[in-house]
């Protein structure tokens, strides 16, 4: 995600807009609409990153000025995004997971995890990819409690936690957590399970039939 500049992600958008049901359009228009947030916020707003990972999408918001929580839970990802970013005062980096409760859970990561581009597949849902990998226990935070518990206003949430994401949407919005939120951005990942796939399924027809335009469900 976020391959190049604003520019060359609007232009990339704008091009695609004739192929009407293009996946890829869709994905083009969730960087523009998330770029174009961040460009037109207040400086030092503030940008919360749930799955952070080694901090590409976490940079690209201190570059805007933005002031960020960044939510990563891996050990391997998290030494990469604090070399990196670590010495921003500007940004928070909480290593824990988050969910619909609070709890400790299971985080599964998938073999070779040495590599880091492996540590985008870690995550609290179990799949076939984590067949031979590590466990280790984790600490998840309420993620509702988390955002009432903040404040001031939120401009944006990215949120790409590998299947979790099913469980903190439908907290949000059974609590209406959403409608007093900026612009939420989510890659969602269906193809790790039928029992997500219709999870994720019921919440697009939930967002569409609500009419929420806040969550865009095509990060990724």
């Amino acid at each position: 995600m976020l391959s190049g500049s604003y520019f060359e992600v609007a232009l990339r958008w704008h091009a695609d807009r004739r192929w009407r049901k293009s996946p890829r359009r869709n994905r083009h228009k969730a960087e523009y609409e998330f770029l174009r947030t961040l460009r037109s916020a207040p400086a030092g707003g503030l940008f919360i990153d749930l799955g952070a990972n080694v901090g590409d999408v976490a940079a690209r918001a201190l570059k805007y000025g933005m002031r960020v929580i960044a939510f990563e839970p891996d050990p391997v990802a998290r030494r990469v995004l604090l070399a990196r970013l670590g010495s921003d005062i500007r940004l928070t980096v909480i290593p824990k997971a988050v969910g619909g409760s609070a709890r400790t859970a299971t985080f599964h990561q998938s073999p070779g995890i040495e590599d880091v581009g492996v540590t985008i597949g870690s995550s609290l849902v179990q799949s076939s990819f984590h067949a031979g990998g590590s466990t280790f226990d984790v600490e998840v935070i309420d993620i509702v409690e988390f955002l009432v518990g903040i404040s001031e206003p939120i401009v944006a949430i990215k949120m790409d936690i590998e299947g979790a994401e099913a469980e903190c949407l439908e907290a949000i919005l059974d609590a209406g957590v959403h409608q007093s939120l900026g612009k939420i951005f989510v890659e969602t990942h269906e193809r790790f399970s039928p029992e997500l796939d219709e999870r994720i399924g019921l919440l697009r027809d939930r967002i569409a039939r609500e009419g929420i335009q806040t969550i865009n469900l095509d990060w990724g």
